[in-house]
Parts: C-alpha cells; sequence; structure tokens
C-alpha cells in the first residue's frame, strides 16, 4: 500500500505541475475567462481519463505477465522521458502570459469549458502513453497484490494531478502575469525530479 501511495503522489505531483496542453489551456483560460473556468479545465482529467483507463486495462488485461511486465519496464522509461524533457524545458521557460498575451482558441470556445478541456485530454497522446504502459500496468499489479493498493494510487494519482493543477490556477488568478521566471522554472524542476523518482519506482515495481 506505501509503495502505491508514494507512486500516485509523485506522478501525479510531478504530471499535474508539468507543462501541456492542459495546463496551457487552464493558464490561457484563467487569464482570459477567471478562476471558475480555470478550475473547469485544470478538473477535466476526471472525466476524460476514464476513457482513456478503460481502453487502456482492456488491453493490458489481455497481455501474459511476462507482457505486462515488459510493458511496465516501457512505462518507467517514458516517465523518466517526461521527466528529463520537463527539466530540460525549464531551462528556458517563461511564466503563464499575462492576460492581454492569451491567444483565443476559436474552435474551441463553441464549446463549453469543462468539455474543452476533456477534447484537449483526450486529443493529448501524453496520458494515452502513460496509461497504456506505466499507468496501466501499475494499477494491475498494484490490484494483483491488494485492490486496496490499487484503489489507493488512483485516488491519490488523482488528488495530486488534479490538486496541483488546482493550485497553479488559484496562483495564476491571484498574481496575474506577476509569477517570476526563478518561480516558474523552479516549478517545473521539481516537477522533472518527482517524475524521475517516479520512473525509479516503477522500474522498481516490475524488475525486483
Amino acid at each position: 500500500m506505501i509503495q502505491a501511495l508514494v507512486a500516485g503522489l509523485t506522478i501525479g505531483i510531478g504530471s499535474g505541475a508539468a507543462p501541456g496542453p492542459l495546463m496551457g489551456l487552464a493558464i490561457t483560460t484563467t487569464m482570459r475567462s477567471g478562476l471558475a473556468a480555470g478550475m473547469r479545465i485544470a478538473i477535466a482529467p476526471l472525466f476524460s481519463d476514464a476513457i482513456i483507463i478503460g481502453l487502456s486495462l482492456t488491453l493490458v488485461a489481455q497481455l501474459p505477465n511476462v507482457g505486462i511486465q515488459i510493458l511496465g519496464v516501457i512505462g518507467a522509461i517514458v516517465v523518466a522521458f517526461f521527466g528529463v524533457e520537463t527539466l530540460l524545458s525549464a531551462r528556458k521557460a517563461l511564466p503563464p502570459m499575462s492576460a492581454d498575451e492569451v491567444i483565443h482558441r476559436k474552435h474551441l470556445d463553441r464549446y463549453p469549458v469543462l468539455l474543452q478541456g476533456a477534447l484537449i485530454n483526450l486529443l493529448n497522446p501524453a496520458p494515452w502513453i502513460f496509461w497504456v504502459t506505466a499507468g496501466s500496468t501499475l494499477l494491475v499489479n498494484f490490484w494483483r497484490e491488494n485492490p486496496a493498493s490499487a484503489v489507493g494510487f488512483l485516488i491519490t494519482f488523482y488528488l495530486m494531478l488534479i490538486g496541483v493543477k488546482v493550485v497553479l490556477v488559484v496562483a495564476l488568478a491571484a498574481t496575474r502575469h506577476r509569477m517570476s521566471t526563478k518561480t516558474y522554472r523552479s516549478i517545473l524542476v521539481g516537477s522533472g525530479v518527482l517524475l524521475l523518482v517516479a520512473a525509479v519506482i516503477l522500474l522498481a515495481t516490475h524488475v525486483l
């Protein structure tokens, strides 16, 4: 159970703070339309990820044990790649833009804000890659060990993933464009480090 909670904690926080299409949409929506709209974008994975997780588990459930183990190792490499990518991007990353610089997404504005977030998340390959490799294999392994561990991992992961996005959206709504470059880059560095820690945990789960 402890390993499941630590995995959910590290991956959730690291993924929640990492830059990506959903975070970008949450930032621009907050700047343009305010805190409430940004919060709806931040919680979108709670709805869209159900589809991704369901399809991923259906696929992984068909694999033999050795296949799940190999896929889990690939998942660890994927998470490590996300971590390294986040660390590299932190070197030149600029803090979130101000409301005046927000790009208007006309092709999304026809939809409700929550649906915009769900669509962006579904069209982003990163959640699919994570859940087909690391996420689903972790869930399967934790479930076989103890169903409570699988549930604990899932709850902890989404509490951290959504919680970090909500905190960032609230901070942006309060400060607008006043977040310093140093602070923003520090957040990304922390995210990258946590993802690397999570990759080690994943590797240990499937190899040891």
